[in-house]
């Protein structure tokens, strides 16, 4: 896919779906080029669009459950005290709504999936909001008022 191209689906993606913006799904493009390279993937066959080539695509393959793994880890590490707010402002509440955005991202050719991916595979994977809660719990020792 071309810039042109690329461009083009990243339009129809904000036109379709108004719960998510360009930095939602730039986020989703960060999560999973650091999934892939963190070694957690698996290098299998993926399916898209077809071209000239007679050989089948293979790309490094991330679960649904390790993307959202991978993005509370890049959350946290990007947006430190403020990941949940800005997840919560990128539109992202669930693991259910990571998986909209990057199925929507595969509905428009720029992301990719196997035979044996799923849309279902984002459901109910933790509470986002509590997996990011836990990244900093605070204890206060000090004496109380009262």
């Amino acid at each position: 896919m071309n810039t042109l191209e690329q461009a083009a689906a990243y339009w129809t993606l904000l036109e379709r779906d108004k719960r998510f913006k360009l930095a939602s799904y730039e986020f989703i493009n960060e999560v999973a080029e650091r999934a892939a390279m963190s070694g957690i993937g698996e290098f299998k066959e993926t399916e898209g669009e077809e071209d000239d080539e007679t050989e089948p695509d293979v790309d490094i393959h991330v679960t649904g459950q390790q993307m959202c793994r991978v993005a509370v880890e890049y959350a946290v590490e990007q947006f430190g005290q403020m990941a949940r707010v800005t997840l919560d402002n990128l539109g992202f509440h669930t693991t259910e709504d990571l998986g909209d955005a990057v199925y929507n991202m595969i509905d428009v050719g720029l992301m990719a999936k196997t035979s044996g991916d799923a849309r279902e595979d984002f459901d109910g994977v933790f509470d986002l909001g509590a997996e990011l809660d836990a990244e900093f719990q605070f204890a206060y020792e000090g004496r109380r008022r009262g």
